[in-house]
């Protein structure tokens, strides 16, 4: 895992790439041994904190605080979290399967060598593996004894469907309640990079001066853009004059009225095209991505751009994606509204 950050061209990438990285290649080198054994807590520990870093920082190692907690990250996106997997939990889920071949006495040549030589007419929930057998075999009867309790007659969660890796790591993690902004952030229609920015918004974990003050990191605390108010989450995407006109201009461009102080309200009840939905919403998440990056100039460049060029942007980049997306036709009304825009 180290040698495959070290050979990646990470300085350019987004936290929205980088977490294509850690769900796709990182969190997957160490499946296939996952499958096989239970892997020791200092290892499991090890792989986390490669993950971890690599997402924040673009790095195996990082010494700084985090700006979400790792348990956030690693629950699913209805959730709150990003949709990675918690790695010893899912370790445990893939051994599952396992449990479950003996538990139900599997038509399988190994299954029946274990029962053959291990349990010997004994029931799988009663066993207790001997001290002289393998480290394999007693952490195999280790994760049976965990998922003991979802077995009920032979029935995984007292249903007909036999178990499977997901409900098994469902079952451990015990699920949480869904956040009503899910649909907004995770519109399929959003840019990457724009959805990762909103999330962070979503937990107040942007590093907005009244957080970088609570640091120690600045003195002046009032906002970059407009220069009359001390800037925090609520000023910033909700409060700033150059917000609001950001928003008035873009309801006017999409020619939608969309209730911008209510948008994860309005965009769960709205009921309009579902195109249009999505275009509004991806618009409204592309806008407050580009407002914290006209933030950033603003306080790094000194240089504030027009809101009637922002909105221009944000209107751009949600048509490319679109382009480069949707590989169906429109229905009329809907084509004529996006060749409005």
């Amino acid at each position: 895992m180290v040698a495959r950050i070290r050979g990646w061209a990470t300085r350019h990438l987004s936290y929205a790439g980088r977490l294509t990285l850690v769900s796709s290649v990182l969190a997957t080198i160490h499946s296939y041994w996952a499958t096989i054994f239970l892997i020791p807590n200092g290892i499991l520990n090890r792989i986390n904190a490669i993950c971890r870093n690599f997402l924040w920082s673009g790095k195996a190692e990082y010494h700084k605080a985090l700006a979400i907690s790792w348990d956030t990250c690693c629950t699913p996106q209805d959730e709150g979290g990003l949709g990675l997997k918690e790695v010893k939990n899912w370790n445990k889920s893939l051994l599952g399967k396992y449990a479950w071949w003996i538990a139900t006495k599997k038509d399988h040549i190994w299954v029946k060598w274990v029962h053959s030589v291990y349990l010997k007419g004994t029931p799988w929930t009663d066993y207790t593996p001997p001290a002289d057998s393998s480290w394999s075999w007693r952490k195999i009867s280790h994760v049976m004894s965990i998922f003991t309790p979802a077995y009920t007659d032979g029935k995984w969660l007292n249903s007909h469907a036999p178990y499977n890796i997901c409900s098994g790591y469902n079952w451990l993690r015990q699920p949480q309640v869904k956040v009503p902004w899910r649909f907004l952030c995770w519109n399929s229609l959003n840019i990457p990079k724009t959805s990762f920015i909103f999330w962070a918004l979503m937990h107040k974990r942007l590093l907005t001066k009244d957080r970088l003050l609570r640091m120690g990191l600045v003195v002046d605390t009032h906002c970059d853009i407009c220069r009359s108010f001390p800037e925090d989450h609520q000023h910033l995407f909700s409060g700033c004059v150059y917000f609001k006109e950001c928003s008035r201009l873009l309801q006017h461009q999409l020619k939608v009225r969309v209730p911008v102080s209510d948008m994860i309200s309005w965009y769960s009840k709205a009921h309009i095209s579902k195109l249009i939905k999505r275009v509004v919403g991806a618009c409204y998440v592309s806008m407050i991505y580009q407002i914290w990056k006209v933030r950033n100039e603003a306080r790094l460049k000194m240089f504030v751009r027009q809101p009637e060029a922002l909105v221009q942007q944000v209107i751009c980049d949600i048509k490319n994606r679109i382009q480069r997306l949707n590989k169906t036709k429109f229905k009329g009304r809907d084509r004529n509204w996006l060749c409005a825009l």
